[in-house]
């Protein structure tokens, strides 16, 4: 996460970004940035005042790409300069198992189901919340949608005839190519129920001999394997499995429940070869959390709990208005369940953002020592090369439910966004924590980035309240707030007019009273302005002498305090290469902050009237779909190819109606198109000038990741002073994209960022 360098020993600095010289403090830290202007919103038509491919053709072509390597070293692989490490993803060895470890308790969950009379989740609905083994009777369903669990809808009643498998999410039934053609519903039941790991076996043979191979993930295609997938018999030990005759999950597959398929003819095939093959699961989507009063912990409901019983059964809460309540401030429901004997609780929906989750483990009390960043859900932290104890965590997004044992089994502990100095403050007794998994939102996916805030004048979101998409440099004099929520994006309060005075920087979250929102009770805001996106990994340097001199601290990653890391907090100049960071005073993000995008600052006492920085930590940016517009030639980078079945896809630059898909998100330093997740942005065959890009399997190593500058360079980290650019000229690959030196009579190497 972090290294040390002692000055003297390090490579030449790219070519300095804007300075910031000594001088009066400046209004705005990123105020002549252009992520604050740059960024423009889609535009719904782009103007082109002559024909693509006349400008393409007037514009001058690159040369050939020259072959350069070493002796024996492949083209492919050749850079500058090595590539920068990063830790890579943690996926099961052969043969692991959370079986073959201590498991508690499984942890069921609810189900329920929403059936549609129209198109789109809408009309009518009717709610399911347990199998039904006669539906017949029911009005005619369009859509489906299902909230927790899934499901499996058959075609007549008492379970029988075709099948339909619905995961957590939105169904058309009607919809043409649907699956299901039906006109009616015969019968439906919920067939995952727990976070068990699904486990499947393939024999060669029939009747379960032969060769053997186990699965408990996806396999999307067979050729990975060493010798091709032949299967006679199955046996599922556990979970619900899809297998399809084609690769990538394409076909009708055929369901398999668990227990034992002496022949493919069992499961209803009679191609015993399997083109890909894949396990249902369960998705931790909205929950709700029961709190013990004594002791106060939280506990997520089981199957017999609140969250399993319709609206109906339950009684009407009684609001709590003992300062004691483990949850002050909240409105609090206590619930007597007849038939249900359980220590006196509270319930409460979970309302936090559940976009881009992210948490941070440590093995020592305090956040001592390394730490391991988790995105996803996680069966054994030892996958991470995490160790059997965790005595801290940090939360920062999202909600996390972590479990006392692998494979999502044993107690189970809520973590919404936050520290947790200890195992008390997530209400454990010891330092048990062997698997977790995010609270993820199931549903239609808004590829629109929406940056919103909300002022109340009252504390815990009471009074009258304004909201806010935009920078506001005055706010209203009568309205002062005393608590906000932040719904998009992260925001900058400032305690003058005019974007001037302290920031108080705020990240997507509740923010019940002035204190929560890191300001003074006293505090009167005078303005607001949303932290600019930014497209480059995080990178940043410490010195501890003006102009870059004396000691440097290299970071990636947050540090709640860098005297405890081992470094000196004792800093006078900064320089940013990458991200929006904050810097705080003191240790733990406390005291005052600076918000500071790609910058040198060559003084740091001058700019900011301290020479300390305690902790700082970079900006979590949530999720961004954009275009790529190239003013000079009038178009937008785009794949023009379906790309989801090929192992490479062309990468151009087209006419906004000339079809394909234009729209681009940043992940982790990776560039990649909308229609294929999977893959990202890459020079292909010699990496040198003039060398296409293309879009390649994310997998493919070394890891090229790009950043896109202040001036509207698209950069190539990987090859050190290499842009994307156009190759031009009258060629038929006139309109592909291709990696070039920076050349400032070329305006088709800028790029706007058109976000959505």
């Amino acid at each position: 996460m972090m290294k040390k360098h002692v000055a003297g020993a390090k490579g030449p600095h790219p070519e300095p970004g804007p300075e910031w010289q000594a001088g009066s403090r400046p209004t705005s830290r990123l105020g002549g940035s252009l992520l604050f202007g740059g960024l423009m919103p889609a535009l719904k038509e782009a103007p082109t005042l002559e024909p693509l491919g006349t400008k393409l053709s007037a514009l001058q072509p690159h040369g050939a790409p020259g072959l350069k390597k070493g002796p024996g070293q492949l083209p492919l692989l050749y850079s500058e300069r090595p590539p920068s490490q990063k830790p890579a993803r943690a996926w099961p060895p052969e043969g692991w198992n959370p079986a073959l470890k201590t498991q508690g308790k499984l942890n069921t969950r609810p189900g329920k189901i929403v059936l549609f009379s129209e198109p789109g989740c809408q009309g009518s609905r009717k709610e399911v919340w347990e199998d039904t083994d006669d539906a017949s009777g029911w009005a005619h369903v369009a859509s489906v949608r299902v909230v927790r669990g899934c499901w499996v809808l058959h075609e007549q009643p008492a379970f029988q005839g075709r099948k339909l498998v619905l995961p957590q999410g939105d169904t058309e039934l009607g919809a043409p190519g649907s699956a299901w053609s039906t006109q009616g519903i015969g019968s439906l039941r919920r067939v995952v129920r727990d976070y068990i790991t699904p486990e499947i076996s393939l024999y060669s043979e029939e009747g379960l001999k032969g060769e053997r191979v186990k699965l408990t993930e996806a396999l999307e295609d067979p050729q990975g394997l060493e010798r091709p997938l032949q299967v006679a018999s199955a046996t599922v030990s556990a979970g619900l499995w899809l297998l399809y005759p084609k690769p990538f999950f394409e076909d009708t597959p055929c369901i398999l429940e668990p227990g034992e398929y002496p022949t493919s003819e069992a499961w209803g095939a009679s191609d015993p070869s399997v083109g890909s093959l894949k396990p249902m699961r369960l998705v931790l989507t909205s929950l709700r959390v029961i709190r013990t009063l004594v002791p106060s912990v939280e506990r997520i409901c089981s199957s017999w709990s609140l969250a399993s019983l319709p609206p109906a059964a339950l009684p009407q809460p009684t609001l709590i208005t003992s300062p004691q309540s483990p949850l002050v401030g909240c409105v609090l429901g206590v619930w007597a369940l007849p038939g249900v004997s359980f220590c006196p609780s509270v319930s409460r929906e979970q309302s936090t953002d559940f976009g881009d989750p992210a948490v941070v483990l440590f093995e020592a009390m305090d956040f001592e020592g390394p730490g391991v960043e988790v995105s996803e859900a996680l069966p054994d932290v030892e996958l991470a090369g995490h160790g059997p104890r965790t005595q801290a965590i940090h939360v920062l997004s999202g909600v996390w439910v972590a479990y006392q044992e692998v494979g999502f089994s044993g107690e189970q502990y809520v973590l919404e966004k936050g520290v947790y100095r200890n195992c008390d403050d997530w209400g454990s007794g010891n330092s048990a924590l062997a698997s977790l998994q995010p609270v993820l939102q199931v549903g239609e996916h808004n590829l629109h980035f929406i940056s919103k805030i909300q002022l109340f004048s009252g504390p815990d979101f009471l009074g009258d309240h304004i909201s806010f998409e935009d920078d506001q440099s005055s706010l209203p004099t009568a309205f002062q707030p005393q608590s906000c929520r932040v719904h998009g994006g992260s925001w900058i309060l400032f305690d003058e007019k005019n974007f001037e005075g302290e920031q108080y920087i705020l990240s997507e979250g509740e923010f019940p009273t002035l204190t929560a929102m890191g300001c003074l009770a006293s505090t009167v805001l005078g303005s607001l302005r949303k932290v600019p996106l930014h497209f480059s990994e995080p990178s940043i340097f410490l010195y501890g002498l003006e102009c870059f001199e004396g000691k440097e601290i290299e970071l990636s990653g947050e540090v709640r305090s860098l005297q405890a890391e081992g470094f000196n907090s004792h800093v006078l100049s900064v320089r940013i290469k990458g991200g929006v960071w904050v810097l705080c005073e003191h240790s733990d993000f406390r005291g005052r902050q600076w918000l500071v995008g790609s910058c040198e600052i060559t003084n740091w006492l001058t700019y900011s009237g301290t020479q300390r920085v305690g902790s700082l930590y970079p900006i979590k940016q949530r999720r961004a779909y954009f275009r790529l517009w190239n003013a000079a030639l009038g178009g937008f980078l785009t794949v023009p190819d379906h790309v989801e079945d090929m192992k490479a896809g062309r990468v151009v630059v087209s006419e906004p109606r000339a079809g394909g898909s234009n729209i681009w998100f940043y992940e982790d330093g990776l560039l990649k198109n909308q229609v294929a997740p999977t893959m990202s942005l890459q020079v292909i065959g010699p990496p040198s000038t003039g060398s296409k890009v293309v879009l390649w399997a994310e997998s493919r190593l070394p890891r090229q990741t790009w950043s896109i500058s202040e001036s509207g360079h698209i950069c190539s980290q990987m090859f050190e002073g290499r842009i994307l650019d156009v190759k031009g000229g009258r060629g038929y690959d006139r309109d592909h994209a291709v990696l070039w030196e920076l050349a400032k009579d070329r305006a088709s190497q800028i790029w706007t960022v058109h976000v959505l």
